[in-house]
């Protein structure tokens, strides 16, 4: 039991290093990742702010993945890119994009709050 357990992370493991070394999307996420967590730094976020940063940092390094996943399973299944696969692929980044676009908005709200609060 806990040998499968212990398996189970290391091809997790695995698959996080493999996105970063050979998945340039996931390399910008993670560089987005950095880029959130150094502002919510020098802007001295609240530890709630710092955690909804987190949270959307999580959440969109996963849809990468997912997204990444899928497109891959979607070459295997069919080289030559076909209406649906296209369609398949683009839905899948669609989410990546909007969780993106939200956590955008959510950190421009609190850089400003710092701001206008810094000027008070």
């Amino acid at each position: 039991m806990i040998k499968k357990i212990k398996n189970k992370f290391k091809f997790a493991w695995h698959g996080l290093i493999h996105g970063i070394k050979y998945d340039s999307s996931i390399k910008i996420q993670f560089i987005c990742t950095l880029i959130a967590i150094i502002v919510s730094l020098l802007f001295r976020f609240t530890p709630e702010e710092l955690a909804i940063v987190l949270l959307f940092c999580g959440l969109i390094l996963g849809l990468e993945y997912t997204n990444s996943s899928i497109e891959r399973i979607m070459n295997l299944e069919e080289p030559e890119i076909s209406r649906a696969v296209k369609h398949i692929k683009d839905m899948a980044a669609a989410g990546v994009l909007i969780a993106s676009v939200f956590a955008l908005f959510v950190g421009i709200m609190f850089v400003i709050r710092h701001i206008v609060g810094g000027l008070l």
